[in-house]
């Protein structure tokens, strides 16, 4: 008799946004890696959803959670918000999707154009190749991470982090911010696609210690947060410790994921860190366990 599935991952990327296996392939990789739950959660788009559930509905020991990441409009550091239970038909999170869709299709074509001007011989021809080829399909994000890989195709760069830093990172030569919806926008548009809206790795956020945190977090409930990732690869053991205590006193949902690229981020692997699935709390548990 098979042993019980006891650990999920919450947050995974796929060839839909700047991951680099297809949906299909995330979801078949979780399944060998004996998950009880995965969660395909691409940038701006649900693109991929369909793809990973059709390969989910093959493996009847893995629950798929259907998710989108969002960038909020914040300073100093960066504010993603995790959409993780979401129907993707939802006209607010559709209409959402689109309007980033089309801000990153008004920013490539700047970013290409101040390399170039540094004399960086890229065009959107050779980062849609760095995407994987086939057009511009819809829904599909085109990144910055296609733009640095097509960088580091030219000789540009030694490799996509060193494109960051040089060219296409904040603050780089060829950087070109992109346009953020206020977060309480973008959490109901989750809950209008009765999704959970979940604050995404909090490290990143270059808050100036855990009073600063949980006074944002208490403003991001105020317009609906209803959990925290508590684990990620980008947390210290002290870190999640003190996510999860802050999670546990404000009653939050717990998550937790990879933050699964594939190829594009060669250390960080499916599965990890180890999650649980015993932290997540009700009414989520049973929807998606």
């Amino acid at each position: 008799m098979n042993a019980p599935r006891r650990f999920v991952d919450l947050h995974t990327h796929s060839t839909a946004s700047d991951g680099a296996d297809t949906p299909a392939e995330v979801v078949r990789l979780a399944d060998r890696l004996r998950l009880a739950a995965v969660a395909l959660t691409d940038h701006d788009t649900t693109a991929g959803l369909a793809e990973a559930r059709a390969a989910a509905r093959d493996l009847p020991a893995l629950r798929f959670v259907a998710g989108v990441e969002v960038s909020a409009a914040f300073s100093p550091g960066t504010l993603h918000v995790l959409g993780l239970g979401i129907d993707e038909s939802s006209a607010e999170l559709q209409d959402m999707a689109a309007r980033f869709r089309a801000a990153r299709q008004e920013r490539n074509p700047k970013i290409i154009a101040r390399l170039q001007a540094l004399g960086v011989p890229v065009d959107m021809d050779d980062v849609l190749a760095a995407a994987g080829g086939g057009g511009d399909r819809p829904g599909r994000i085109i990144s910055r991470v296609h733009v640095a890989e097509a960088i580091v195709r030219a000789g540009f760069a030694a490799d996509r982090k060193d494109a960051f830093t040089r060219y296409v990172g904040a603050g780089a030569a060829a950087y070109v911010p992109k346009e953020r919806m206020e977060a309480g926008e973008i959490i109901a548009a989750i809950h209008a696609a009765a999704g959970a809206a979940v604050m995404a790795h909090p490290t990143q956020l270059q808050l100036d210690g855990l009073t600063e945190l949980e006074r944002l977090t208490r403003r991001l409930m105020d317009v609906g947060l209803d959990g925290i990732e508590v684990y990620h690869g980008d947390h210290t053991n002290e870190q999640t410790r003190q996510y999860l205590d802050l999670a546990c006193r404000l009653g939050l949902l717990i998550t937790g994921g990879s933050d699964y690229h594939g190829a594009g981020k060669p250390d960080v692997s499916l599965g990890r860190p180890v999650v649980p699935a015993s932290v997540l709390r009700e009414p989520w548990a049973s929807c998606w366990l």
